[in-house]
């Protein structure tokens, strides 16, 4: 009760100073400025947390300066020129301290900081700088003012976010202190070659500096300077706040680490960069989360140190491996096993991906892998370990209850021996492709014999997917191609829709009426126009691509350049590209020159990018005007 009769009284202490005075004086009693709570519930209603700030009557609004947030919009847009987001920004970045304190507060301190030459710009960047109550920021900037050796006075504004006590403290001290540049901003500025603001930028953060004495001072930027780039120095000023002793100590700790570069902030991080405790990190096996970048630098360098020890393997490997794995913890210890159970360093460095699976996960997959049947060697079957723990032993399961035509092989090793890959080759594919382990045996078996008669080993590896298909269905799609492809057969014709295998097999019998049974690319060059075959070979190195484009197009476009333009084969050598540019272009950009009376002497604007070739054709058109202009002054 005493509490809200208190707070009535001064709410009428309010409403009676609100009718007395019109103007209040330049320092204002703002809200919740004075010791206790008692003003703050007095003007406090249900709606406080609302945007729109609430009107409690008129005696009040005209005492404290209630506007709403339209209104507060409308004199920031009056007070600074700046937009809808702006506003919002502002009004946002000092919605606490509206809570408590007069909106007016803000348009007074924005008068303020424009008052003393401060630009919109820093207000911008820097907008809670407005909840500061108005009388602490004046003294702010008139503490601020009396720093020596400072040409302008706006260049100080970042030093007000710091607190009142801190500006009061560096400005007692660099009065107290002589320093050369007359403080230590502009020393510090002298030091590095770095420009004012941008000491003043990272100092405003860094305040705590002032407290340094200047021996201090003097003696860490001695040292660090002499260790340390300037720019990264001036970027952590904190760390002149060390002992000379300890900066001195980490720093000559740090030439004889393995880090390329040393960086200020390494010198005032935890020294936890020990063997012993990377070992407990590892032992816990789970991620390690640091709090400091250079800890974890330490620990990605003992890694890899510890991962060239286990394999004898280069840095540069052994970074590969760790970045593939994205550094897992479990890196060392699955290493290390893997190691123990003779898998070869090499297959290591190529199934990498295999060693960020827990140890636990790991251990398991390797127990399976080991009891799968006829098993030659833990190195073949080892890219199955991509694979979950419950996928290898079902697959694993299905493997030892199959039986082929001999007892000493299974799916993985038949299919080796068959087409004379290497087991871990085939395994890789394998783990790619898992329908493989549940196809039935007998198309499997049968399958495999039709591709191994009918295709090359290499495609049939690259192409697993003509496995699903049945043997019957296999087989009549291989005697289909082989009608007309002769020997060229490839998996996907296996696999592919009717309509593709037919529109593939007629291209096949269009490009052997050109070519002939045995007839090359190289071959019809030399045939169709009269080159020699070291001057067709020249035209395929020139242009690679060539050989990937369709006889039957290459012969259309060779046509049309020389029975309907009247080129030369020799046009056609100096540009081969034209053979592989769209013939139905080709001839619409032909009669668009021609009606413009240009014939190029070079096929190659032809081939160009639709903008490459609407710039030609403007500058052909504008050389023959300037002709015309030419012959008509003559």
């Amino acid at each position: 009760m005493n509490e809200l009769q208190c707070s009535r009284k001064m709410l009428r202490l309010f409403q009676l100073l609100s009718r007395k005075c019109s103007v209040l004086p330049t320092r204002r009693i703002y809200l919740g400025a004075c010791d206790g709570g008692h003003l703050r519930h007095a003007f406090r209603t249900d709606d406080a947390n609302k945007d729109d700030l609430p009107l409690v009557d008129d005696s009040i609004a005209a005492a404290t300066a209630l506007w709403n947030k339209e209104e507060l919009f409308a004199r920031f847009k009056n007070l600074l020129n700046c937009s809808r987001e702006q506003s919002e920004m502002l009004y946002k970045a000092n919605k606490k301290a509206l809570r408590v304190f007069a909106p007016k507060l803000l348009t007074d301190n924005i008068e303020v900081l424009r008052a003393n030459g401060i630009d919109d710009g820093f207000i911008f960047e820097n907008p809670r700088v407005l909840s500061t109550p108005t009388d602490e920021l004046i003294t702010k900037i008139e503490l601020l003012r009396e720093l020596p050796a400072v040409n302008e006075f706006k260049m100080l504004a970042p030093f007000l976010k710091a607190s009142l006590k801190s500006i009061k403290r560096m400005i007692h001290v660099a009065k107290e202190e002589t320093i050369p540049g007359g403080n230590r901003i502009n020393y510090i500025s002298e030091r590095t070659g770095t420009e004012v603001p941008t000491v003043i930028k990272f100092l405003s953060s860094s305040i705590r500096v002032y407290r340094i004495t200047l021996d201090k001072f003097i003696a860490n930027l001695n040292i660090c300077l002499s260790h340390l780039d300037p720019a990264d120095v001036v970027r952590h000023l904190t760390v002149l706040a060390y002992a000379p002793s300890s900066i001195q100590e980490r720093l000559k700790a740090l030439e004889n680490s393995p880090l390329e570069k040393i960086k200020p902030w390494m010198v005032r991080v935890p020294d936890i960069a020990l063997s012993k405790s990377f070992e407990a990190v590892i032992e816990k096996g789970r991620q390690p989360v640091f709090k400091d970048s250079v800890t974890g630098v330490w620990f990605e360098t003992y890694v890899m140190k510890k991962i060239e020890s286990f394999l004898g393997c280069t840095e540069e490997t052994s970074r590969e491996i760790y970045d593939k794995c994205k550094g897992s913890v479990y890196l060392c210890d699955n290493i290390e096993f893997l190691v123990s159970k003779r898998v070869l360093p090499s297959m290591i460095e190529k199934h990498s991906s295999i060693l960020t699976a827990k140890r636990e996960d790991l251990q398991q997959k390797i127990s399976t892998l080991e009891s799968l049947n006829c098993l030659r060697n833990i190195n073949d079957v080892l890219p199955m370990c991509v694979l979950k723990v419950y996928q290898l032993k079902k697959i694993i399961k299905n493997l030892n209850n199959e039986q082929l035509d001999s007892s000493d092989t299974n799916r993985i090793y038949y299919f080796s021996d068959s087409t004379g890959f290497a087991p871990s080759e085939v395994t890789e594919q394998f783990a790619r492709r898992t329908f493989m382990f549940r196809i039935p045996k007998d198309s499997f078996l049968e399958n495999l014999k039709l591709f191994m008669q009918h295709m090359n080993r290499e495609d049939i590896l690259a192409d697993l997917w003509a496995f699903k298909y049945s043997p019957g269905i296999v087989a009549e799609r291989i005697t289909r191609a082989k009608q007309v492809r002769g020997k060229k057969l490839m998996p996907w014709m296996v696999r592919c829709p009717d309509v593709v295998l037919e529109k593939s097999l007629q291209l096949t019998k269009e490009s052997g009426a050109l070519l002939g049974e045995n007839e090359t690319i190289v071959e019809y060059f030399c045939k169709r126009l009269g080159f020699d075959r070291e001057m067709a070979n020249s035209i395929i190195i020139k242009t690679p691509s060539v050989r990937n484009v369709r006889i039957t197009k290459v012969k259309k476009v060779i046509d049309y350049l020389l029975d309907e333009l009247d080129y030369k084969p020799h046009d056609i050598a100096l540009n081969p590209r034209i053979l592989m540019h769209s013939l139905h272009t080709t001839k619409k950009r032909m009669e668009q020159l021609k009606d413009i009376g240009c014939r190029p002497k070079s096929l190659i604007i032809v081939c160009k990018s639709q903008r490459q070739y609407e710039m030609f054709v403007k500058e052909w058109m504008d050389s023959k005007e300037r002709k015309k202009k030419v012959q008509q002054i003559g």
